[in-house]
């Protein structure tokens, strides 16, 4: 598997020399045409987004619980 910026490269490359269109890009290489324009609008694939935590519904409660399942 190569990584996002090797195919960010070939992508570009591909465009420059070959002056092919979006659709044919992301058909050439099995990505979505927005993956693409983002090959071509900048050299490095943006950075991935970190999730921010969920908490915990019963978060609250959590010591009564352990409590109980001491018991």
């Amino acid at each position: 598997m190569e990584s996002r910026v090797e195919l960010f490269a070939r992508i570009r490359r591909d465009a420059r020399v070959e002056g092919l269109s979006v659709l044919a890009l992301a058909v050439r290489h099995g990505v979505h045409r927005r993956t693409v324009r983002q090959a071509l609008d900048s050299a490095a694939p943006p950075e991935r987004k970190q999730r921010q935590g969920v908490s915990w519904k019963l978060e609250p409660f959590k010591g009564a619980i352990d409590a109980m399942l001491i018991e």
